[in-house]
């Protein structure tokens, strides 16, 4: 029996993508990672409730804790179901407030969203089997052009989006610049890690949720723009395009892993049930390289493939 790994499925897109799995993966273990055991149980009593699903575990994670990641990764090991078939990478965090770190010392958006991801999915590449789907959910936020209303991606180096130094520029541009740089970070992670397997039949893609009105990202949004989030917004999946409910969003990145219409993807980005160009620096060689070399560097990481 292979396993199927989703992380960020305690609640949200996460949650709602693994439920729409334990549908259709009725013969795979699904694994939801957690921080808190009990609450992970807690969502594994839904999903089973909800499902029938009979082969679903939760094991301990804090994307924020390298020693956790490699602790989740340990235990994975001993599992007697510690072939994966498909790993999610979909957690994630937006901080728009004063700066918080790792427990590591990373800035917090950067260090969960990709050295987390990145080093979760480095560790686990050796039990990924060789017909396996990684997905790293991304965002739309990462492409200037399309000129959402966060700030735009700035890459200039893993050490300096680990370290960041002091600014006098208000905590919610630079949280939300953070955030749009750490799901450009996804896409060129998707990308060089596609190439490192292309002698291999693992595929590697990239997911553009949308706009997911509703979820837990909105946090640290301030009171009105919290309430909008939750009550507002989400009349707009009704009349706009590629803003989407946590379920419609979590089908969508459920069927990219799994179901056989996109079995042939590889090294893509899929927004709004197509697959579409990313932004100009996603495909820069050169950024792929640095941030490849200098997340190994950071998260202590031992390339496997």
């Amino acid at each position: 029996m292979d396993s199927i790994i989703i992380t960020g499925a305690t609640s949200g897109i996460g949650f709602e993508c693994a439920l729409q799995m334990a549908q259709m993966a009725k013969d795979e273990q699904i694994i939801i990672p957690a921080r808190n055991i009990e609450a992970g149980k807690g969502v594994i009593e839904k999903i089973k409730t909800k499902t029938g699903h009979k082969n679903l575990k939760c094991l301990e994670l804090d994307l924020a804790s390298l020693e956790s990641i490699r602790k989740f990764s340990e235990s994975f090991a001993k599992e007697k179901n510690n072939s994966i078939s498909i790993l999610i990478n979909n957690a994630g965090v937006q901080n728009i407030g004063e700066t918080q770190f790792t427990a590591d010392g990373f800035e917090q958006t950067f260090g969960v969203n990709h050295l987390g991801s990145f080093a979760l999915t480095m560790q686990l590449l050796p039990f990924v089997k060789n017909e396996g789907h990684i997905t790293f959910t991304s965002s739309e936020t990462h492409d200037p052009a399309l000129k959402t209303p966060i700030e735009p991606p700035i890459y200039t180096s893993v050490q300096e989006l680990a370290f960041p130094k002091e600014t006098s520029e208000k905590p919610n541009f630079v949280g939300q610049r953070r955030y749009s740089t750490s799901k450009l970070c996804n896409i060129m992670t998707t990308y060089e890690l596609q190439e490192r397997l292309k002698n291999t039949n693992i595929r590697v893609n990239a997911y553009d949720p949308g706009m997911t009105p509703g979820t837990g990202l909105a946090k640290t949004y301030s009171p009105i723009m919290r309430f909008l989030w939750k009550n507002v917004f989400p009349v707009l999946t009704l009349f706009k395009s590629n803003i989407h409910t946590p379920a419609q969003a979590g089908r969508n990145l459920a069927n990219l892993a799994y179901s056989d219409k996109y079995k042939d993807l590889k090294g893509i980005y899929f927004s709004d049930g197509k697959v579409v160009k990313t932004s100009v620096d996603s495909y820069n060689k050169v950024f792929q390289k640095s941030l490849w070399n200098g997340s190994l560097e950071l998260t202590k990481t031992i390339c496997t493939e």
